[in-house]
């Protein structure tokens, strides 16, 4: 019986099988009732499948919010993109057009009044780096804690680059 066990253990090369195995040679050295010994050993492989099932319910609530917050800082680079940018642009081009910074009648333009030209492209590469590096920095994180390993963040990084990419396609 040692031997077939031994040979499961190779074969199945699994952590929970190698404790078992191990639990039940050891036992059938012991004495010859082994039958406790299996109970304990389906109770601890039931418990341990139980925590890992309710960890994983557990951390789909912290990668729904890691995707909520990638969603959340894409919208304001959006939002920056597509309405702030924009209108300091043109608030630049009208104070320079208005005299340099300051409005007619000797009233000031304020924070606007130095600006001469805003360059949108390359905000909007500063923009996509950002938004690549935050994805794939939250990606890595999601992976973590989601499925216990880094190497499995991969996936939720290359989504969202994916989506950080076609976002920016349409902006």
């Amino acid at each position: 019986a040692r031997p077939a066990l031994r040979r499961l253990e190779i074969r199945a090369q699994s952590a929970m099988v190698s404790r078992s195995v191990t639990l039940i040679t050891n036992a059938m050295s012991a004495s010859g009732d082994i039958s406790p010994v299996l109970r304990i050993a389906a109770n601890e492989a039931q418990d341990t499948r139980r925590l890992r099932r309710e960890r994983r319910q557990e951390m789909v609530t912290y990668l729904f919010v890691i995707y909520i917050s990638f969603f959340v800082f894409l919208g304001i680079i959006v939002a920056l993109s597509v309405a702030f940018i924009p209108a300091i642009e043109s608030a630049a081009a009208s104070t320079s057009s208005a005299g340099g910074g300051s409005a007619p009648g000797g009233v000031s333009t304020g924070v606007f009044g130095g600006l001469r030209e805003v360059n949108t492209a390359a905000y909007q590469l500063i923009f996509f780096h950002v938004a690549a590096i935050q994805g794939v920095c939250s990606g890595l994180v999601a992976g973590q804690l989601g499925e216990s390993r880094l190497a499995d963040g991969t996936k939720h990084a290359t989504v969202m680059l994916a989506i950080a990419y076609v976002v920016f396609q349409f902006i």
